[in-house]
């Protein structure tokens, strides 16, 4: 109630209820926002810690750098060639240690044994060394019986990568003198 002087009079029965309830409601939303700092603080601590031990990758990227730059003479391409060759070689020696037991087993139950490998195994096994696979042998076992002591060309074909090869295994005295196989196809200028 207002008097008419311009003073006010005693408040109404709900303005104390209402101060009441109005200051836990500004008590209860100041303890939320402390609250919410303290996480936003602990939060901001954490990602710190975490900074620090990112500034190692940077003190890393630095290290790698320096060392590449030093290292500028390696070749990757190179090396994953060396790689390949590598992969093929052990592939292929796989392959002959595998036919060289199945050799030995099948000798251990022939009844006759088995003179000294000819000719012909001699070429493919030199041409398999130098990294051929599927050699075939051109000439005839006649042709291969008499160059077994005497002078002569063997005409072979080979696959090396992939690539049909032909060529001729030279032999001097029954022995391989020289091999001479190239891609079948013309080299592109």
């Amino acid at each position: 109630m207002i008097l008419q002087d311009g003073a006010s009079g005693p408040l109404p029965g709900w303005w104390p209820e209402a101060l009441l309830w109005l200051m836990a409601g500004i008590l209860l939303a100041a303890t939320a926002a402390a609250l919410c700092a303290w996480a936003l603080l602990q939060r901001l601590n954490s990602l710190g810690q975490e900074a620090k031990t990112l500034a190692v990758l940077h003190d890393l990227k630095r290290t790698l750098d320096r060392w590449l730059a030093a290292r500028e003479d390696l070749d990757l391409r190179r090396i994953e060639h060396l790689l390949i060759e590598l992969r093929d070689g052990s592939r292929r020696l796989e392959e002959s240690l595998l036919r060289g037991q199945e050799q030995r087993s099948s000798e251990t139950e022939a009844l006759v044994p088995r003179p000294n490998p000819g000719l012909g195994e001699r070429v493919v096994n030199r041409l398999l060394a130098l990294g051929y696979e599927r050699v075939e042998l051109v000439a005839g076992s006649e042709e291969l019986a008499a160059l077994d002591g005497a002078d002569g060309d063997i005409l072979v074909e080979a696959r090396r990568d992939g690539v049909l090869c032909k060529g001729k295994v030279r032999v001097r005295g029954g022995r391989i003198d020289a091999v001479h196989v190239q891609p079948a196809f013309p080299v592109f200028p």
